[in-house]
C-alpha cells in the first residue's frame, strides 16, 4: 500500500491539520485527516470531478463549514499523482 501525506489548512478556524492518502492494493484511495476524524474511499477509475465533489460534500457535511475548497484542492492534488 502506498501512502503519502501533506500539511494543509482546515477553513474556518485556520488551524493546520495532516491529509492521508493510501492506495490499497486494488487501487481504492483512502483519504483520512485524522485531526478532524474524516475520511473517504474512492475508486482511481472514476472521473476526478466527479471524487471532488463528493469530497467536497462529505467534508461540509463533516466540517460543518461552507467553504472547503482550500482544503479538497489539497487532498485532490495529493490525489492526482496516482490517477
Amino acid at each position: 500500500m502506498d501512502t503519502c501525506h501533506r500539511r494543509v489548512r482546515i477553513p474556518g478556524d485556520g488551524s493546520h491539520a495532516e491529509v492521508y492518502l493510501h492506495v490499497t492494493p486494488d487501487k481504492k484511495m483512502i483519504v483520512s485527516i485524522p485531526g478532524i476524524h474524516w475520511s473517504a474511499q474512492f475508486n482511481r477509475n472514476t472521473d476526478l470531478t466527479t471524487q471532488t465533489e463528493h469530497l467536497k460534500f462529505s467534508l461540509q457535511f463533516h466540517l460543518f463549514e461552507g467553504n472547503t475548497d482550500e482544503l479538497v484542492f489539497a487532498i485532490t492534488n495529493l490525489a492526482s499523482k496516482y490517477f
